[in-house]
């Protein structure tokens, strides 16, 4: 993932000087943002991959920008497959996670290449982990996790120039989730079948730094 990212953030920015020569666009058309998550990257150059680093779980947002109020998408997705080989069998594991928010922010300029914004995001997940161990009869297990919540945020821009900005950001959101377990023994013996539901509160510090491209 960081090599790819890194070649992505490469391609944009070579595509920065186009973007300069097009018209400026008036304060009162909206602006696009499209923002990526980099502290994994950067993470990788200077923490060794980054393992001590909280995971901030969007790596893309979208926003578009209109007299200092903003709308904003961010998302996620992941599929981890694994296949171990042991002596008593085969164990192949599957794990599935897919989040999106959407949220509103206002935002308030303090200074030329600095501006703060507040806002409230409403956020979804959903996580699938799934395992199957083959010796025989096969051993299946299976966990289904919703999630949905909402919450306060609070950030700063920097802008670099016209087109490029970084950011960070807080927030502080109440999730409930909801889910169900399966094991499948086999050899007639009827599924377990668990439901489960928490509610959980998420703050999360200013740690995560993303790189936004106006257009």
């Amino acid at each position: 993932m960081r090599i790819t990212l890194a070649t992505l953030l490469a391609f944009i920015l070579l595509q920065l000087p186009l973007l300069a020569q097009k018209q400026s666009k008036s304060k009162e058309d909206a602006q696009t943002m499209l923002g990526i998550n980099i502290t994994n990257t950067l993470a990788g150059f200077f923490n060794s991959g980054g393992q001590d680093i909280l995971k901030d779980p969007f790596l893309f947002s979208l926003k578009t920008l209109k007299d200092n109020k903003v709308w904003r998408i961010g998302a996620n997705a992941k599929v981890d497959q694994k296949e171990e080989d042991s002596f008593n069998g085969l164990l192949k594991t599957t794990e599935t996670s897919v989040k999106l928010r959407l949220g509103r922010e206002w935002v308030m300029p303090l200074h030329k290449r600095f501006d703060m914004y507040y806002g409230l995001d409403a956020v979804g997940t959903y996580d699938l982990d799934r395992s199957k161990f083959q010796f025989g009869d096969s051993l299946i297990s299976r966990d289904q996790q919703f999630g949905i919540g909402a919450g306060p945020l609070l950030g700063v821009y920097f802008k670099l120039g016209e087109h490029v900005r970084f950011s960070t950001e807080t927030y502080a959101y109440v999730m409930y989730y909801y889910g169900e377990s399966l094991d499948q023994i086999g050899g007639g013996v009827s599924d377990q079948t668990k439901r489960t539901s928490r509610l959980s509160f998420l703050p999360a510090m200013p740690n995560s730094l993303y790189i936004h491209f106006t257009f």
